[in-house]
C-alpha cells in the first residue's frame, strides 16, 4: 500500500492534481481489485526506476590481483588486489596484518612468498569497501619497478589464493557494484587513452557524471508518463485516461529536442576525440603540400613545381593548443584525362565531404579575379562543414578583397607568415569551452542509442497525433526508455559489457 501511494504521489508531482484525484476515485470504486492493480503498477514503476543490473551476481566472488602500472621496468610499480579476501590474502604476502590497518592508511613492510623468501620492501595502502574504487576491499602494494619483483609478487599472490584479473575487471566491478555507471566506466578508458588536452577534457567531464545526469533526467521525465500509461492499461475497461495528452506532447517535444542536440553533437565530439579532420583543397600548385608540411612542422608531403605531384591523399596529425587536428593534403582539383590523377581528385572530394573543416587554398598572385563563392559551390559540401578560404603566397601579392561573409585567412605557407592566424581560427572554432554548458557525445555506442531513442520518441509522438491506443504507444515508450537506459548501463546485454571492458588494460 505504501508503495502504491508513493508512486501515486510521484505521478501527481509530475503530471498534476487531476491525475492524483482520478487515481483516488478509482481506488474507491474498485477497492480490492484496485489495490492489486495499483500495487502492481507501482511495482512496475519501481522496477523501471531502479533498473537493477542483472549482472550483479556475475562476479565469481574471487579476489583478483593485477599489476596496475604500465608494463616494463620503472621506479615504482603498483599491484592492486580487490575482493572480499583482499586484506587476508594480501597479509599472506605482506609482513603486517592488513586487517588491523586503518582505512586509507599506508604502512611500510616487506614482501615474501610462501616459502618465506624476501622479495621486496615497500608500502601497502588499504581501501575498505564499499568506499573503494571497486566497492570491495582493496589493497594496493607499492613495490620497486623491477619486472622480476613484479612477477614474483604476483606469483606469490596467486599462490595465496588470488586470481589474475581480466582486462578492465576492476572497473567492471566498480560498475556492477554501483560505484560508477557505464558512461563513467567508458570515460575511464577514454581518460587513460587521451593523447591531447581536448580528449582529456571530454573524458574528464564524462567521468564526473555530467552526461549520465542528463540521460537520467531524460529517463525520469519519461518514466512518469510511462507509469500513467501502465495505469491506463490496467484500467482499460473503465475507459479512463490518466495521461494528459497535451502535456505529454509538450514533454515529448522537449525530450526530442534534447536527445537530438546530444545526437548531433557526436560529429564534433568524435572528431575532437579522434582528431578533427581538416581537408586541404585547391587547384594544382597553390601550395597545399607546403601548407601541410608547415602545419605539421615536417616534410610529410612531396613539394614540386610540377602540377599534379600529389596523386593520393597524405594525412597526419598534430596538436594545436590542446586540440588534435588531422590534416589531409589532397590532389589538385582540375579537369584531367589522366586516370590516376582523376582517381586522386575523386578521393580529394571524398575526403572533403567527410571533413569537419575544409581549407580552400587559393594563390593570391594568380587567383585574385576568381569567383571564390562559385569555387566553394562547385565542391558541393554539406552546409555544416566549416570552410576557410586560405589566400596563400601573400608574400608575393596581397590577398584580394572578397565577400565579407566568407571566412578568409591570408598567409604564406613557405615563410610561415599568417600561419598563427589560421591555427587560432581552427582552435577558436572547435574550442569545447565555446559550447558553454552543452554536453558533447564522443562515443559511438551512445550515439546509436540516442538515435534509436529519438526514433522511438518520434513514434510515440506520431502515435499520439494519430490517436493510437495506449497499449501501442506504451510499447514505443518502453523502447525509448530501454535505449536511454542502455547508455548508462541501467539495462544492458552481457556482450555489450564484454566488448566495453575488453578494451581496458589489465589492472584497471
Amino acid at each position: 500500500m505504501e508503495g502504491a501511494f508513493a508512486s501515486g504521489e510521484a505521478l501527481h508531482n509530475d503530471f498534476g492534481i487531476a491525475v492524483y484525484k482520478n487515481a483516488h476515485v478509482l481506488w474507491l470504486l474498485f477497492c480490492s481489485d484496485c489495490i492489486a492493480c495499483v500495487c502492481e503498477c507501482a511495482a512496475n514503476l519501481g522496477q523501471i526506476r531502479a533498473m537493477k543490473s542483472p549482472l550483479h551476481n556475475a562476479v565469481d566472488g574471487a579476489t583478483i590481483c593485477a599489476i596496475s602500472t604500465a608494463p616494463g621496468a620503472g621506479g615504482i610499480a603498483v599491484v592492486r588486489i580487490s575482493g572480499d579476501d583482499a586484506l587476508a590474502l594480501g597479509s599472506q604476502v605482506f609482513s603486517k596484518n592488513l586487517s588491523v590497518v586503518a582505512d586509507r592508511e599506508a604502512v611500510f613492510g616487506r614482501f615474501r612468498d610462501a616459502s618465506g623468501t624476501l622479495l621486496d620492501e615497500g608500502l601497502a595502502l588499504i581501501f575498505r569497501g564499499p568506499k573503494s574504487y571497486t566497492g570491495e576491499n582493496t589493497v594496493e602494494f607499492n613495490i620497486h619497478g623491477s619486472t622480476y619483483i613484479q612477477s614474483e609478487v604476483m606469483r606469490a599472490l596467486i599462490e595465496a589464493g588470488c586470481r589474475q584479473a581480466g582486462p578492465g575487471e576492476f572497473t567492471q566491478r566498480a560498475f556492477l557494484n554501483g560505484r560508477i555507471d557505464l558512461t563513467q566506466a567508458e570515460a575511464v578508458a577514454d581518460l587513460i587513452a587521451a593523447q591531447h588536452a581536448g580528449a582529456h577534457r571530454l573524458a574528464l567531464e564524462q567521468l564526473r557524471g555530467g552526461f549520465a545526469k542528463e540521460i537520467n533526467a531524460l529517463r525520469e521525465a519519461l518514466i512518469g508518463f510511462a507509469g500513467l500509461l501502465e495505469l491506463e492499461l490496467d484500467f482499460a475497461e473503465e475507459d479512463v485516461e490518466f495521461a494528459d495528452r497535451e502535456r505529454f506532447d509538450a514533454l515529448l517535444a522537449d525530450l526530442l529536442s534534447r536527445v537530438s542536440l546530444l545526437a548531433e553533437s557526436f560529429a564534433t565530439g568524435n572528431a575532437m576525440k579522434e582528431g578533427i579532420p581538416v581537408a586541404i583543397l585547391g587547384a594544382p600548385n597553390r601550395g597545399k603540400s607546403t601548407l601541410l608540411n608547415t602545419l605539421l612542422g615536417d616534410d610529410r608531403a612531396i613539394v614540386s613545381d610540377i602540377p599534379g605531384t600529389t596523386r593520393d591523399t597524405v594525412e597526419d596529425t598534430c596538436n594545436i593548443d590542446g586540440l588534435k587536428f588531422r590534416f589531409i593534403d589532397t590532389a589538385g582539383l582540375r579537369n584531367t584525362e589522366d586516370a590516376v590523377e582523376a582517381e586522386g581528385i575523386r578521393r580529394a572530394l571524398e575526403k572533403a565531404a567527410v571533413a569537419s573543416t575544409v581549407l580552400l587554398v587559393l594563390d593570391a598572385s594568380t587567383d585574385s579575379n576568381e569567383d571564390v563563392q562559385s569555387k566553394i559551390d562547385d565542391l558541393h559540401l554539406a552546409k555544416d562543414i566549416h570552410i576557410i578560404v586560405v589566400w596563400n603566397k601573400c608574400d608575393l601579392a596581397p590577398a584580394p578583397a572578397v565577400d565579407a561573409c566568407l571566412n578568409t585567412i591570408a598567409l604564406s605557407a613557405s615563410s610561415g607568415e599568417g600561419l598563427d592566424d589560421l591555427k587560432q581560427e581552427l582552435v577558436n572554432h572547435y574550442r569545447i569551452a565555446d559550447q558553454g554548458h552543452q554536453l558533447v557525445v564522443t562515443n559511438l555506442r551512445h550515439f546509436e542509442a540516442l538515435t534509436s531513442a529519438k526514433s522511438a520518441l518520434q513514434a510515440v509522438r506520431d502515435g499520439l497525433t494519430k490517436e493510437i491506443p495506449s497499449d501501442l504507444i506504451a510499447v514505443d515508450v518502453r523502447q525509448a526508455l530501454h535505449h536511454l537506459s542502455e547508455i548508462t548501463g541501467a539495462v544492458h546485454a552481457d556482450d555489450i559489457l564484454g566488448h566495453i571492458f575488453s578494451h581496458f588494460c589489465i589492472g584497471k
